[in-house]
């Protein structure tokens, strides 16, 4: 099981992330690193967080697996310059901003999983039929997308249920 944390309010990230830890994971004073390309750890802990936000919403997901999550609002059509960087299965799928959002934040969800980065990635992925591609294989790795609100997010690890929690 995932633990993800919500918060609609105007809070610090890392505040956010440390308050959590602390708080549900018995974590005091977690020193945050990051590796090289930018994914944030705890230094020694066997917990695994990762953190998104997106227009008022601040979220954060906890397990005891490596895990990647992202979060977009749905405010918005789908840009034609954004949707040109998919590829040509994933827009075949898209039929509404919904599927839109849906897409991105399972590309982003996975690429953060793995710590990569956006610009050297994105092209490398794909999701299609529910399913993540990377670089043309098919990755045994379940994403779960889910709303809260007026906002899609995704979750990408080995794990088969989530805990959702408002803060």
């Amino acid at each position: 099981m995932v633990d993800i944390f919500y918060t609609f309010e105007q809070t610090d990230t890392e505040q956010f992330i440390k308050q959590i830890l602390h708080k549900y994971y018995n974590i005091p004073n977690a020193e945050i690193c990051k590796s090289i390309n930018g994914k944030p750890y705890i230094k020694g802990d066997k917990v695994f967080f990762n953190a998104t936000h997106s227009k008022g919403l601040l979220a954060l997901a906890v397990g005891k697996r490596q895990v990647g999550l992202d979060c977009e609002c749905l405010d918005g059509k789908a840009r034609p310059a954004v949707l040109s960087k998919f590829s040509e299965r994933e827009k075949r799928e898209i039929h509404c901003t919904g599927d839109f959002y849906e897409h991105w934040t399972a590309r982003e969800a996975y690429i953060k999983y793995l710590g990569l980065t956006l610009a050297s990635d994105w092209r490398r992925v794909e999701y299609c039929k529910g399913k993540i591609h990377y670089c043309g294989n098919l990755q045994e790795l379940p994403v779960l997308c889910f709303k809260i609100g007026n906002y899609t997010l995704a979750v990408c690890g080995h794990y088969s249920k989530l805990n959702i929690r408002k803060i």
